[in-house]
């Protein structure tokens, strides 16, 4: 794999990226099969970057042409300090850039100003970090590729009952609540609050926080809500019983893949698995709507491996200038400094 120079590099506030900026991000990103997440759409990052004024993007240039974009935010608090767009809410971060790109991240993010980056579901397969990855652990993902018929013949031959449990709980909640209707998608704003609190309330619950109470939060939710692009959109999908709502979903696409991102159900309807019958009416509608992938987030809990037929490999790490320093300060003062210093000036000369 042939590491790029990074001839140029050319760091701009994210809201400052023109059409031009944009034209070139997408045509890299959909030349690269690994960045299909609505993740690294050029829609998320501006929307991000509306809210947040600490968005900033690296533009490579190489030999006259943009070649990769590195979106990151700014720590206001120490501007050296670098971490991934959206960090409290990104389920996946990475160079936008062509399968073959590879670079030093340590002259990257020195170009960017950064002395340290930290990132914690960082694409895997951008082997230019792997060196600076703590550890990797799967994204688990529903393939439906070959169409949901598929999807289910696959789970049943691996053996998994989980479908046919599914559906006979369906079946009872039928019986004894009401008839179940799906909603792929809705533009309501209320319903959207309504889901989200849901949601608040059962991290709460479990012991984790709020994140819905963070205002940029907040807002860049409603602003994907109410995106509906072709390439990109919010997708607030529905399961009622009757006239009763049991479970919601508040996601985003792009084009081919749907991002499960905040899962939320009546808990009053625990028993009848109402996530679960959501989910898999969200995988049956999903070819219907060009969507290949349904992208489950990192961790295997027991649902996402009763679900997931594929998965991607992401990473936590962390590039830090500051190591690399200390490690050449050490080795300079070490009995090794004199004839390596040597060696680099003989290496010079050649």
């Amino acid at each position: 794999m042939l590491t790029f120079l990074m001839e140029h590099v050319e760091v701009i506030p994210g809201r400052a990226l023109d059409a031009s900026h944009v034209r070139s991000w997408e045509e890299i990103r959909c030349a690269n099969p690994e960045l299909q997440s609505p993740y690294f759409t050029a829609e998320f990052m501006r929307i991000v970057a509306s809210v947040r004024d600490d968005v900033e993007v690296a533009v490579v240039w190489e030999n006259g042409e943009i070649i990769a974009f590195f979106p990151f935010q700014r720590s206001k608090f120490d501007p050296s300090r670098g971490i991934p767009l959206a960090n409290l809410i990104s389920d996946f971060q990475g160079l936008i850039c062509k399968p073959d790109f590879a670079c030093n991240p340590l002259r990257l993010i020195a170009r960017c100003g950064l002395v340290v980056y930290n990132f914690n579901h960082f694409l895997a397969s951008q082997k230019s970090f792997s060196r600076y990855h703590h550890y990797r652990e799967p994204s688990p993902q529903i393939d439906l590729s070959r169409g949901y018929d598929a999807y289910v013949k696959g789970k049943r031959n691996e053996g998994s009952g989980l479908i046919k449990s599914c559906a006979n709980l369906a079946r009872r909640i039928e019986r004894e609540v009401g008839p179940l209707r799906f909603v792929a998608h809705s533009a309501d704003p209320d319903l959207l609050q309504h889901v989200l609190a849901l949601k608040g309330e059962q991290l709460i619950r479990t012991g984790y926080r709020n994140i819905f109470a963070v205002d940029w939060v907040q807002v860049v939710i409603e602003k994907i809500h109410a995106t509906q692009r072709d390439d990109f959109a919010g997708m607030l999908s529905l399961l009622y019983a009757g006239d009763r709502l049991i479970a919601g979903h508040f996601g985003m696409r792009s084009r081919t893949v749907w991002h499960y991102w905040f899962p939320a159900y009546d808990k009053h309807m625990a028993k009848y698995s109402p996530g679960l019958n959501l989910i898999l009416k969200m995988a049956a509608y999903a070819p219907s709507a060009g969507l290949r992938k349904i992208d489950l987030d990192r961790g295997t809990t027991l649902y996402k491996r009763r679900l997931m037929n594929g998965e991607i490999a992401v990473a936590r790490g962390s590039i830090d200038r500051r190591y690399v320093s200390q490690v050449r300060t050490a080795l300079a003062r070490s009995p090794l400094g004199p004839p390596v210093r040597w060696l680099k000036r003989h290496l010079a000369k050649s």
